[in-house]
């Protein structure tokens, strides 16, 4: 499994964007790098992010672009992106600034940490917003060129999992949470949440799929999978995957349950809506923009165990509305299709190239 900006940028490099202009990506966080080890302030961190860097410097200054198109997320991830946007400026090239974060946990932290990242927004010919939390900036910075443009993905092999999805009665539920594990996931949350449910005549299975945030959450959630709960619930805790075995996931899934602290819009939310499931999430970042509660999907607070608990019972005993709100994620899906994005970024790119 890959995290949601490497996800997202494997979505447009597939897409038909390098069709419509001269397009070349530079990797600047190498997925062979260890989730453990990531955003640590080791001398190994450091010297990575540098090669990154490095690696961008060298493309700017070889093809001088017309555009940087920028991808970055928070905290260290941010630090190191802002230097490729003073660069790419000093060398004369558009930067388009696209963070895949949260508003509120980007700027989270002292005043000069927030003074700095409203100088690289400054610096910034265009800021792509996923989010309408994300217009928050346009407060800040009333000169921002903000551009409205939610995540995409590749729907196709998602709809051919939702045409064969099976809305019959049934005893056995499975629940699919597939992301990070940790904390600021919800998944504290959400494990305290499936103990504290009663499932009635049903038997439930919750499936965590991903990899560990922390060290302490590797530790902690194997602690807790030793746990029997009793017979009519269990969950397993499983390793990462991507492309086939994540198609698997979402397919034999019934409920997909994501009640994560913070987010900006999550690939994977977007995923079991194409895939055709209901969808039960925290009222974080972008998910708001993506699911209505009672329309396509549950929301409840972060932190709400106990909500979530409530609401996986409510969707586990009501067959009727887990239909209803597979059918409108179908649908909904739909204008969140990679190449839908495609045709507005180029429009983007155009107009910041005449501006």
């Amino acid at each position: 499994m890959i995290g949601g900006i490497a996800t997202f940028c494997q979505a447009l490099l597939n897409s038909t964007l390098a069709d419509k202009v001269d397009l070349r990506f530079v990797q600047t966080s190498p997925q062979d790098r260890p989730l453990l080890s990531s955003g640590k302030a080791t001398w190994k961190n450091i010297v990575e992010a540098i090669r990154d860097c490095g690696r961008f410097f060298g493309a700017c200054i070889a093809h001088h672009p017309d555009i940087a198109h920028i991808c970055t997320a928070y905290g260290l991830s941010f630090l190191k992106h802002s230097l490729c946007v003073i660069f790419a400026r000093v060398v004369g090239c558009r930067v388009f600034l696209h963070p895949h974060c949260s508003f509120a946990k980007l700027y989270a932290g002292t005043s000069f940490w927030k003074l700095y990242c409203t100088q690289i927004f400054r610096l910034s010919n265009g800021i792509i917003a996923l989010s309408k939390e994300w217009f928050a900036l346009q407060k800040l910075l009333q000169e921002a060129q903000i551009y409205y443009l939610p995540n995409a993905i590749d729907i196709r092999p998602y709809q051919k999992i939702a045409s064969r999805r099976s809305w019959a009665k049934q005893h056995q539920i499975q629940l699919l949470y597939l992301g990070y594990l940790g904390e600021a996931k919800g998944t504290y949350d959400l494990l305290d949440a499936f103990k504290m449910m009663d499932v009635g005549e049903f038997q439930v299975i919750l499936n965590l799929v991903g990899d560990f945030l922390t060290d302490q959450d590797k530790g902690r959630l194997a602690e807790m999978a030793s746990h029997v709960i009793d017979n009519e619930k269990t969950y397993c805790l499983m390793p990462p995957v991507s492309g086939e075995g994540k198609l698997a996931c979402f397919e034999k899934a019934d409920i997909f349950v994501f009640p994560s602290h913070h987010e900006g819009m999550p690939m994977a939310v977007l995923e079991a809506m194409a895939a055709g499931l209901p969808v039960i999430a925290t009222a974080v970042g972008g998910i708001p923009d993506l699911i209505a509660n009672g329309v396509n999907g549950l929301l409840i607070p972060p932190q709400a165990a106990r909500d979530l608990s409530k609401a996986i019972e409510n969707l586990c005993k009501d067959a009727r509305l887990r239909f209803e709100f597979g059918n409108r994620n179908i649908l909904i899906a739909q204008d969140y299709h990679i190449e839908h994005y495609v045709q507005k970024l180029v429009g983007i790119y155009a107009q910041i190239i005449q501006r």
